[in-house]
């Protein structure tokens, strides 16, 4: 289960980030298009050397103004909703790390959000920062 079918990590939504994707898409049949999309993470080629790329059919690329540990962003090209620019911010712990109980190693998803300009804000990395955090903080404090 490792590979294949399956992918190479198991995606896990944050609840800030099913809420925001909810708050964006009401109704259930934009929501599962978005989710769609962010379960395209589980093919997600984890490396230290790349800081962009491409996983099936969409573009990724670090969050390179964030400091470390970074977050990283999922482009969405289609139109969802009315909504164009989309971006699924998700974070992977540095290293494979198959917590307990789970076949495959996680990758959260931390947000959603319709990228109007070309950079992040201040407040926007903050906010990244303060969601990996807390991330790490839950499932990854004993290992750093």
């Amino acid at each position: 289960m490792k590979s294949g079918l399956y992918g190479q990590f198991h995606v896990t939504p944050t609840h800030t980030a099913m809420k925001e994707a909810h708050d964006l898409f009401p109704k259930y049949g934009d929501y599962q298009l978005i989710r769609k999309q962010a379960l395209k993470l589980a093919f997600w080629p984890q490396s230290e050397a790349e800081h962009s790329g491409k996983v099936i059919d969409l573009d990724w690329d670090a969050i390179i103004a964030m400091p470390r540990p970074r977050a990283f962003e999922l482009r969405i090209d289609d139109v969802i909703a009315g909504y164009d620019n989309l971006r699924i911010i998700f974070y992977a712990f540095e290293k494979r790390i198959v917590l307990p109980k789970d076949a495959l190693p996680r990758l959260f998803t931390i947000g959603v959000m319709q990228k109007k300009t070309q950079r992040f804000s201040n407040n926007d990395l903050r906010i990244f920062s303060a969601r990996v955090a807390i991330v790490r903080s839950r499932y990854y404090s004993e290992y750093f």
